[in-house]
């Protein structure tokens, strides 16, 4: 991370500790001559709106703090192609929280800090500022606690047009007052694209029922209401999406869970209204109490600054809806942190996160990569002491430990986002944090693991979990990762240890867990149990038909585990059973109304969830054998003979797509690689391989 050393000073109003806060920001300044480029450092808790000259540079600006504890971010900007000679203007719009979430952790105290020292300007007492008049709190019900923020109100009476053109009136404005950072802490620059926004959609379908009007959005979206209304005057509006209220996932399903809204009074006559807030959902719902004249309703898409690149098509339906709905529900679980849930919760669960990389490589335009290295970053900066948690950035932080060890196993975030870039900087971030983690476990006098409970045990939902095996297979994972991790760094300081704890959990693992036909610490057969056995190369092959009886009869799994299930079946080369188990498992998933994925197979909890697509995942991996040892500098293409008769891959890699033609009728493989940066290990750009061939491609 790259700090940023600023020479302004932290401004607001007067009382910066006032929570939803929402205060305006404006200076003006003279140029004698034209300006190529103005690079611009802006901070602030919690977000901002920047215009120059009237014209929007940067929509929904900030990131969550924090970088290191008690630190934050600052987003580096180029102002310089909206200057001109003479007067020119800066209005930032500013929205302090004051509250945290399990995406976000509060300061304590609002602040913006600007710095342009190519023009020399810095933040203090020459800005001018106001708390802009219009905002409000809106009635209950508020949103719930689990993610920062809250709804948005504002009275269209009050409104201050245009207080970011240049020619507005800012007399009435005060001069705004500086503050001594004691709690903001050190800055560090942005390391992940601003937020994108798309154009305004207007024209959208409404229907009316009673009192409020639905609009049909084309699919699950993070999305700004637009609405346009003739009114008297006075009216209340409340806008809100069909994922305003969310149950509780598995376990947690009787409790509901409010998200955000919008409130909107009306002034006398024509109303233009277009909300900050973001709400998430596919449909826009407006509904008011009294009578109204909805002229339009529209939306401005708005979301992590990536794009949907990769496709897959085969002959089945259900897999290809799988793989579709997956790149939506994706797409809309980033922002400024992988999250699990856009709806409910917003916290970048670790465990989620490891389940998101493969299909953020497959399906995602190279952008997304550099949320993933947040993630990681976020992973173990944020660690308490030794302790990795999940949930981080937030204050809702807790440890899974079953969470942590995956995130550090041969099959976590960290060695699947080494492998597809072989950006070994990650590993020398995460290894000595890792190995300090996994020294907190004990091992037993029968050479297992004394469990360690951290702040939840938890290893999936629902019930028949064999924790014991699964704790120890997904520690021996993380061991087993640490001691790549040293061999490609060349740090050889805990190898002892290290090989010590493999070779114990080696032999005490099937000597204590392998019971002729399958793995279990007791009376209980866990399909999750027996996959992370496999996936951790603690089962041997001569195990694998046994196994594999087991992981096609027994259904414990919830969705997060299945992606594990799923790729056991498919690293033992029971492609065709894990095909079977996929499609009758996610069905309903595939052929719902909804364009992204359940958080479960019954609808227990949110329709959108983050560890919701591994069949993504296994279309891409296993389907198309795609596959890669060196960070994608060389792919190989092996594609599955027997499932489909025809099946169509794409994927951005590198700096341009590889797509792949299979047709298993007329036994042709055809692959078009226009990533000047990978080599298939043919060496052609445009190939086409027979039967006997496909395998070298």
């Amino acid at each position: 991370m790259k700090e940023v050393k600023l020479e302004a000073e932290w401004i607001w109003c007067k009382a910066n500790t006032r929570k939803d806060d929402k205060v305006i920001f404006r200076k003006a300044f003279e140029l004698e001559q034209d300006v190529k480029e103005a690079v611009t450092y802006i901070s602030v808790d919690t977000k901002y709106w920047l215009y120059v000259n009237g014209e929007q540079v940067v929509f929904e600006g900030g990131l969550f703090r924090e970088s290191l504890p008690g630190c934050g971010y600052a987003d580096k900007i180029d102002i310089g192609p909206y200057l001109k000679t003479g007067r020119n203007v800066i209005a930032v719009l500013c929205w302090y929280y004051g509250n945290e979430g399990r995406n976000n952790t509060d300061s304590r105290a609002a602040g913006m800090i600007l710095e342009c020292r190519e023009l020399g300007i810095y933040s203090g007492s020459s800005f001018r500022c106001r708390r802009h008049p219009a905002f409000y709190e809106t009635r209950k019900p508020l949103p719930a606690y689990l993610y920062g923020g809250y709804n948005l109100g504002f009275d269209g009476n009050k409104d201050i047009t245009d207080f970011y053109s240049e020619d507005f009136n800012d007399s009435f404005f005060e001069t705004a007052v500086t503050y001594s950072n004691r709690q903001w802490g050190k800055l560090y620059e942005r390391p992940v694209p601003l937020i994108r926004k798309q154009e305004l959609t207007t024209g959208t379908v409404i229907t009316r029922q009673q009192n409020q009007y639905i609009a049909s959005l084309p699919y699950a979206m993070t999305y700004c209401p637009y609405i346009e209304v003739n009114a008297k005057g006075g009216e209340v509006i409340s806008i809100f999406s069909d994922r305003y209220t969310v149950r509780g996932g598995p376990g947690d399903e009787e409790n509901r869970y409010n998200s955000h809204r919008i409130e909107y009074i009306c002034h006398p006559g024509h109303n233009r209204f277009e909300s900050i807030l973001y709400l998430f959902g596919e449909q826009m719902i407006i509904h008011s109490q009294s009578e109204i004249d909805l002229s339009v309703a529209g939306y401005r898409e708005t979301g992590y600054d990536c794009d949907i690149t990769g496709e897959f098509e085969c002959d089945c339906e259900v897999t290809n809806k799988l793989v579709k709905k997956a790149a939506r529900t994706l797409y809309v679980c980033m922002r400024d942190n992988f999250m699990d849930c856009p709806d409910r919760e917003r916290g970048q669960w670790i465990g989620d996160v490891s389940v998101q990389v493969p299909q953020a490589i497959f399906l995602l335009s190279n952008s997304a990569l550099m949320l993933i290295r947040k993630a990681i970053s976020d992973f173990i900066q944020l660690r308490r002491g030794d302790v990795l948690v999940g949930n981080v950035p937030g204050a809702n932080y807790s440890e899974l430990p079953a969470q942590s060890l995956n995130a550090i196993s041969e099959i976590g975030l960290i060695a699947e986002y080494y492998k597809y870039t072989g950006d070994n900087s990650v590993l020398a971030q995460a290894f000595e944090p890792a190995v300090n983690y996994l020294k907190l476990w004990e091992l037993g006098e029968n050479g297992l693991l004394s469990s360690r409970d951290g702040n939840w045990r938890w290893f999936d939902h629902l019930y028949n979990s064999d924790e014991k095996v699964l704790e120890n297979a997904w520690y021996y994972s993380a061991v087993r990762f640490a001691l790549k991790m040293a061999d490609i760094l060349k740090d050889d300081r805990f190898n002892d240890w290290l090989d010590k704890r493999e070779k114990t959990i080696k032999i005490s693992f099937n000597r204590h867990f392998w019971k002729g036909t399958y793995y279990s610490s007791g009376l209980l057969v866990d399909d999750r149990a027996n996959a992370i056995a496999v996936l951790s190369g603690l089962c041997p092959a001569e195990n694998y038909p046994y196994v594999m009886k087991i992981l096609v009869s027994v259904f414990n799994a919830t969705i997060y585990m299945e992606n594990y299930v799923l790729r056991a079946l498919c690293e033992m080369g029971y492609l065709n059973d894990a095909y079977k188990r996929m499609v009758s498992r996610y069905y309903n998933l595939a052929m719902n109304e909804n364009s992204t994925l359940w958080e479960d197979f019954y609808i227990l909890g949110s329709k959108n969830h983050a560890w919701s697509g591994a069949p993504a995942t296994i279309a891409f991996k296993y389907f198309m054998g795609i596959e890669t040892t060196d960070g994608f500098k060389t792919v190989s293409v092996n594609p599955d003979r027997t499932l489909f008769k025809k099946m169509h891959g794409k994927f951005y890699a590198g700096n341009g797509f590889i797509t792949i033609d299979v047709n298993n009728e007329t036994g042709e493989v055809r692959i078009d690689n226009r990533s000047d940066s990978i080599l298939l290990k043919s060496d052609r750009k445009k190939s086409s391989f027979m039967d006997n061939e496909a395998g070298t491609a």
